[in-house]
């Protein structure tokens, strides 16, 4: 039985290089060098400029950015998308951080775009439901239309229906606009199905 305790966490450490403790610090940190388990995963860093009053501010951005970077999506994702990696990558970073956890617009948008143009409809479906989903509360009409436009690209103009109706609504309630637009689509889909 091993009496090492196990770590599965990240910690960040940093200073700035005009910070009169960073030596003290820089011995900790050897010590965590020799002694710790496989499992820990820790950064150290020291910033240029930066005092003892000054460096706290990049110390929190970097330190959280560090903490969590498991949440952004992996560029091998990405790069080789398939839905099921995708949808599990998101399930996982909810599981482990709450039901809240989510992209940033800035991932999932330009990836779904993307996928159109490959004709990955289905990917494309995934990406913007997700999107829509993780961003609901934003009340933001255009991530049901990118959604809906996505649908119909994959062949399910009911499922298409639905959502631009969801769009309209959303475009009613927030002011946004586009109403004589979604009431338009909304009317060629009725009459297709």
């Amino acid at each position: 039985m091993s009496t090492t305790p196990k770590f599965d966490k990240k910690i960040y450490f940093g200073v700035g290089k005009e910070d009169g403790n960073r030596h003290a610090l820089k011995r900790f940190v050897e010590e965590i060098k020799a002694a710790a388990p496989g499992q820990l995963v820790w950064k150290h860093e020291e910033f240029d400029d930066e005092g003892h009053m000054s460096a706290p501010l990049l110390n929190n951005y970097f330190a959280l950015k560090f903490i969590f970077s498991d949440m952004k999506l992996p560029q091998e994702i990405k790069d080789n998308f398939t839905s099921k990696k995708f949808l599990e990558h998101e399930a996982g970073i909810m599981k482990k951080y709450g039901s809240a956890a989510r992209q940033p617009q800035e991932i999932y948008v330009p990836l779904a775009m993307e996928l159109i143009k490959q004709k990955d409809y289905a990917g494309a479906v995934n990406v913007f439901r997700r999107n829509a989903e993780a961003y609901k509360m934003n009340k933001y009409p255009q991530n049901y239309v990118w959604l809906a436009e996505a649908l119909e690209k994959n062949k399910e103009p009911a499922e298409a229906l639905k959502v631009y109706k969801q769009a309209y609504e959303l475009s009613k309630e927030t002011g946004y606009g586009e109403l004589d637009k979604l009431a338009k689509k909304i009317a060629e889909l009725k009459a297709k199905l």
